[in-house]
């Protein structure tokens, strides 16, 4: 007869072994693979001001929380970090001296592309306090 601690050992080993063999088979497949995918969207910024641009947005009626996706340079277009898709968003572009400038809430279908062309003498709104 074996020892104990032997069979406890070879027991486990088994054990193992089949939930290890049952764990590698690939996970069945997603019977909605659209529902699977991050609702995301791509947004560009053509930055055709003078001023350097800090881009965020905010959820529309949400909380106030802002979230960056990205800066863009003076004369540039830059690609921001992806954006949620299916939330009515307010895009904001600030400058370095806290003036922004935002548009209406909108909302950006899944796997999109869209360029907020910021045009030359767009106003900038100074932030509460400034003249």
């Amino acid at each position: 007869m074996m020892p104990l601690p032997r069979m406890l050992c070879i027991a486990a080993l088994v054990f193992s072994t089949g939930c290890a063999a049952r764990g590698s088979q690939p996970p069945p497949a997603d019977p909605d693979p659209e529902r699977a995918r991050a609702a995301l969207a791509t947004l560009f910024v053509q930055n055709e001001t003078t001023h350097a641009l800090v881009i965020s947005y905010q959820i529309a009626g949400r909380t106030p929380a802002r979230f960056s996706v990205g800066h863009v340079d003076p004369g540039s277009t830059g690609e921001m970090a992806p954006v949620p898709a299916g939330e009515p968003l307010v895009l904001i572009a600030r400058t370095v001296s806290g003036a922004e400038h935002a548009l209406r809430p909108r909302t950006f279908a899944i796997d999109s592309a869209w360029t907020w062309r910021i045009e030359r003498g767009t106003p900038f709104t100074p932030p509460p306090g400034q003249p």
